[in-house]
């Protein structure tokens, strides 16, 4: 992990925290007893996270006396404190700022301002204001500066969150705001980049007034709600940056965060660089109770591509829901301690500088509570508490080998967010984003590491890039292609699902994939599906050069033709569904490796395209299943983090691809016995072992 000036003391080099206050739940009489609890069970951080119309109820009036008490009572029991302040996204503006400006509401693509309402999270008020509306940075700016100055001096400060899950206004559940100040920012955005006839030329429109230049309100004007989406995503980032100037201008010494959900979003590649450090929140119930115990890797891909965005690899875990999700007056099966532990253990080992847990309480007034806790409703400690507490002793234990290090991997899984919005417009996001993670699973669990990259970031040193679903040809992603096969002749480039089938701007191809079908010698001839009387009926078929297999769930696939001295490596009832290039470096699957089967990449093709690449997983596992992690010490060494996933104790051997002359369990304190450089390990049931290799 890169250096960074951020850092607690030297023996709490990986801090655990929990977030505790959101105003006016849990009561002050509460704080004194439950903050010596909360330090007693190893955490180093309470967070409070509290909204605008709580902290200025009247005009420039700040009522903060509840805050200087939760500073207080932190320092007391050494604590330190990690603040939100809600300017946006959760939590709505106070009654006067609208009193005042009642234009500061979100209008609707029909032109109806936003109403007022609330949610779990912000029943008291969900947000309904605009961020560019001007009054919204005049008088946040005054909360803003007022908040951190009075605040930044304190000895137990450790984080500021500018933005709690940062996201576009949206006044309806698809489309941005279409206020005046919104639609006024976007015309002069467009103006500052493009000429009218250059408008006209992309949009497709024979405009003769700038005046007539007007956003579209349908996602179906894929063209020009591209670029409204664009203007978005950087209008956002813009008013981020404009929250951490200002709050640099007055504290320039502290960590400032923000940060998104655990699915990937477009926007969430604009703002990133802009905070010190990225992360997000997540839900933590039935994923080891599952049928399915294997879907906890959505949760590291989260991590892997939270690592990815973040400044210098940068990023937080500050949201481990710590119960069901919600609960209200029916109830959802409840986490089990083991899924928080190892979400715990998998942020660790994903290079985090730290984690969080929501919440210590079930501290609020609607249907989030109960529901996140890690106490009982009285407040005394659950089993969700007692092995968090466990497991935090776990990893002080052996924070001499802490912060660790996550090495680059040999694999590049290609995240693009600009094909993720042409899929959203086509209320196919889930789809997106499980082939994104239906690959990087199969490798997750197969032992082979895989980084999450983006167009925008360097592609050298990667032996095999995956790019699932690129629908989208835009300039950065052709470029990028186009240097990395002249610049890196040992990548091998494969393309699944949607490839190059729009242009730059958001058209159809009529050669797909635009701009590379005749270099890569490959025509698409025809696009269908395989359905559920498909599969029922016996034509499912697919034969590939890495084994005949069975597609078991309904998908989409295009007929690809080869040319040339391309060849076809798979086919589905006669048609051509995969073709590679003579010179191996650019392979095309017609259809994504994880939609036909169950969302899970199938692993025949996955393991075969590594093998082809030259790749090996850094550990190998043998005997039950296992999930290992590699990662550098501090020590100069490398830990070993083996996870048991699987509802039963597990006995494996690893066999490290290094020369191993001595094998520490860091749990035990004991050394292992190496015998012709294996390790033979038992791993309870939901348990993680950590091994230091010298």
């Amino acid at each position: 992990m890169p250096q960074t000036k951020f850092k607690l003391h030297p023996d709490t080099p990986f801090p655990i925290g929990v977030e505790y206050y959101r105003a006016p739940i849990p009561k002050q009489d509460l704080w004194d007893e439950d903050f010596a609890k909360i330090r007693e069970a190893g955490f180093r951080i309470v967070r409070s996270f509290s909204f605008w119309n709580w902290m200025e109820p009247e005009q420039g009036v700040y009522e903060l006396d509840d805050f200087d008490l939760f500073f207080d009572l932190a320092e007391k029991h050494d604590l330190y404190v990690y603040l939100d302040i809600t300017l946006a996204t959760h939590g709505s503006c106070p009654d006067w700022l609208e009193r005042m400006h009642p234009d500061i509401r979100a209008v609707t693509f029909s032109g109806d301002p936003q109403p007022p309402s609330g949610s779990n999270a912000s029943p008291q008020g969900k947000m309904f204001h605009c961020y560019d509306h001007p009054a919204w940075k005049e008088h946040g700016s005054g909360l803003l500066r007022h908040v951190v100055g009075r605040y930044k001096d304190r000895p137990n400060l450790l984080i500021w969150g500018l933005w709690d899950g940062i996201s576009p206004v949206r006044p309806t559940d698809d489309l941005p705001c279409y206020c005046h100040n919104t639609l006024a920012r976007y015309k002069a955005w467009l103006m500052d980049r493009f000429t009218l006839d250059e408008v006209n030329e992309r949009f497709l429109q024979r405009y003769r007034n700038w005046e007539d230049v007007q956003p579209p309100r349908t996602n179906t004007n894929v063209v020009e709600m591209m670029m409204y989406r664009r203007f978005h995503n950087e209008n956002l980032a813009d008013h981020l940056k404009w929250m951490v100037s200002e709050a640099k201008s007055i504290d320039p010494n502290h960590e400032m965060r923000a940060h998104a959900a655990w699915l990937p979003r477009p926007w969430d590649e604009h703002c990133a660089p802009h905070v010190d450090s990225w992360g997000m929140s997540m839900p933590s119930n039935n994923l080891l109770t599952s049928d399915d115990p294997y879907k906890i890797a959505e949760r590291a891909f989260a991590f892997d591509l939270s690592r990815s965005l973040g400044a210098n690899g940068r990023w937080w875990n500050e949201e481990i829901y710590s119960g069901m999700s919600p609960g209200g007056v029916m109830w959802k099966k409840q986490s089990d301690p083991h899924e928080l532990t190892t979400l715990m253990w998998m942020t660790l080992a994903s290079g985090a500088a730290g984690t969080l847990f929501w919440q210590y309480r079930p501290e609020y007034l609607s249907f989030e509570s109960p529901g996140y806790n890690l106490t009982a409703l009285d407040g005394l400690p659950t089993p969700r508490l007692e092995a968090v507490t466990a497991a935090i002793r776990k990893v002080d234990g052996m924070s001499d080998h802490l912060p660790l290090e996550c090495p680059r991997s040999e694999i590049g899984i290609v995240y693009h967010s600009e094909s993720q919005e042409l899929f959203g417009f086509n209320q196919e996001t889930e789809r997106f984003i499980a082939d994104l993670r239906g690959v990087y699973r199969t490798l997750w669990s197969h032992g082979f590491p895989a980084d999450i990259v983006t167009p925008s970031m360097d592609w050298s040193g990667y032996r095999l890039l995956i790019l699932p679903n690129v629908a989208l040809m835009a300039d950065e992603v052709r470029e990028r292609i186009e240097r990395t096969l002249e610049e890196n002749p040992e990548t091998r480039i494969v393309a699944e699902g949607s490839f190059g089938f729009y242009s730059a701007d958001g058209q159809s191809s009529y050669n797909p994939p635009e701009g590379f079908a005749n270099r890569f010698g490959v025509r698409v001839a025809d696009l269908s599906a395989l359905t559920e009387k498909d599969i029922r009926e016996g034509r499912n078929d697919l034969a590939t050069s890495y084994g005949a297999l069975r597609v078991s769930t309904p998908c989409g696939y295009a007929v690809l033709e080869a040319l040339g001295t391309t060849e076809s490596i798979a086919t589905m009832n006669g048609a051509t569904v995969g073709v590679r290039t003579a010179d191996r470096r650019f392979t095309w699957f017609g259809l994504s490796l994880s939609a036909g089967f169950g969302d899970v990449a199938d692993p025949n093709i996955v393991l075969g395209l590594a093998k082809d690449a030259g790749i090996d997983p850094p550990v190998a596992i043998e005997g039950d299943r296992a999930v290992p992690f590699v990662r550098k010490s501090r020590q100069g060494g490398w830990l070993v983090f083996v996870f048991n996933i699987e509802n039963n104790d597990a006995k494996v051997t690893l066999r490290p691809g290094w020369q191993v002359s001595k094998a520490v369990d860091l749990f035990l304190k004991d050394e292992l016995a190496v015998v012709n450089g294996r390790i033979d390990l038992n791993i309870p049931t939901w348990e993680v072992a950590v091994i230091y290799f010298e």
